[in-house]
């Protein structure tokens, strides 16, 4: 396995599937991650590049991508070549044929290992190009190989990276000329696609709308994904859901696709939630009013009170800050959390939620009886966005997949 990418997912083996290796733990529903991708892909009529990035929001590289490809996804998505490394390394066939596009900015000494896993980089100016060339030759063990597949990203208003709009029809030109490249495609990101008044998002397409044009007849490529190089791709979720316009050859999403709206916005169609996050509760003890609970006594008990402790904290990704804010579902109920978050604890308080014992299952994310605590949740008490929350929950939360033909 290539080690440059932290990879905590772990294909559980059926027989062990609801036995977790540690007291808390991730369960990852791959029937829902794969019934978003299809319920997507029918929505938008597009082919799709499924956004697998960070350790797939958190859920999961490897298992994830396989179930993306499971349902047809076009292509992959990730970050840095190390975790595109990572999928092609693990044997599996379906990972060693994908297509694999790097949507982190691209540096000429990155080159070699992209060429030599078959990524497709996204370019930014020209300067990358003879590196890429090399690297594609060297490869190949000849003067003329293989061409490596390149990307063209142009800066139509994130100010992030990307051409200049003005710019990009000739680094495509640029990227066609060389050897031993090859135009992949062409691509934009939009910078507010979550905004109800979708205005920005409408000024970037107007910028990147006449690229699109002038590639397709430049390169002959055909539209609506009919498997011709280049494609065209802009949409992240949001845009995928509210902007047909940006749609396009491919679309990018990922936040929808694990289970959660991109914004507060009437969804064309309900995203089931992939991941949540559970521990058996360790220990229930009975305090008297009074007394001063966890570090620096921030919470002391107003009543005579029950308080359990569950094994997960902050060193997991619990967020510090839901201390004395959040809480979790046992029994179908909400238990406060008491004091501050711990690196490897939390304290509940169960005063009101009867006969709660030691391994008694508590949820942080997701659905218990008919109570439900979400991602969007957390992130506002703790004033931050879902993909923070998803990203950093730990790698020693081991990963148990669950559904039909679970990975």
């Amino acid at each position: 396995m290539h080690s440059g990418t932290q990879n905590p997912a772990v294909a559980i083996p059926q027989s062990v599937i609801g036995t977790p290796m540690r007291s808390a733990w991730l369960e990852i529903d791959l029937n829902a991650y794969r019934a978003n991708l299809v319920a997507l892909r029918e929505h938008c009529g597009v082919g799709l590049l499924a956004v697998v990035k960070a350790n797939a929001y958190g859920h999961g590289l490897v298992p994830v991508a396989r179930a993306a490809l499971g349902v047809g996804a076009a292509a992959l998505g990730v970050a840095l070549p190390e975790e595109g490394a990572d999928l092609r390394e693990t044997g599996l066939e379906s990972l060693h044929s994908a297509r694999i596009v790097v949507l982190g900015l691209t540096l000429p000494e990155q080159a070699p290992l992209l060429a030599r896993y078959r990524l497709e980089p996204i370019i930014s100016d020209v300067l990358v190009l003879p590196a890429l060339g090399v690297a594609s030759r060297k490869l190949s063990g000849r003067d003329q190989g293989t061409p490596l597949r390149v990307h063209v990203k142009v800066d139509t208003g994130m100010s992030r990276a990307g051409a200049p709009p003005e710019a990009a029809l000739a680094l495509c030109q640029a990227v066609e000329d060389a050897p031993d490249l090859q135009l992949a495609g062409l691509a934009t990101h939009f910078a507010s696609a979550e905004d109800e008044d979708l205005q920005s998002v409408r000024e970037q397409w107007e910028r990147f709308a006449p690229l699109v044009a002038a590639v397709r007849k430049q390169c002959g490529a055909q539209p609506r994904g009919a498997g011709l190089d280049p494609v065209c791709h802009a949409a992240n979720s949001a845009a995928a859901l509210w902007f047909p316009e940006a749609r396009l050859d491919w679309i990018r999403p990922g936040l929808v696709t694990y289970g959660i709206p991109p914004a507060p916005r009437p969804m064309p169609f309900l995203p089931r939630p992939v991941l949540a996050l559970k521990a058996h509760l360790v220990q229930v003890r009975h305090f008297p009013a009074g007394a001063a609970i966890g570090y620096g006594g921030t919470y002391r008990t107003s009543r005579p009170s029950r308080l359990a402790i569950a094994p997960v904290g902050y060193g997991d990704g619990l967020p510090w800050a839901l201390g004395n804010r959040g809480h979790a579902l046992i029994h179908g109920r909400r238990a406060p959390i008491r004091g501050r978050v711990c690196m490897d604890q939390v304290i509940l308080d169960v005063t009101d939620i009867s006969d709660v014992r030691p391994g008694d299952e508590a949820v942080f994310i997701g659905r218990q009886g008919e109570q439900e605590i979400t991602v969007p949740e957390i992130a506002r008490h703790v004033g931050t966005v879902t993909y923070e929350i998803l990203t950093r929950l730990g790698a020693r939360l081991p990963r148990v997949y669950v559904g039909e033909r679970a990975e």
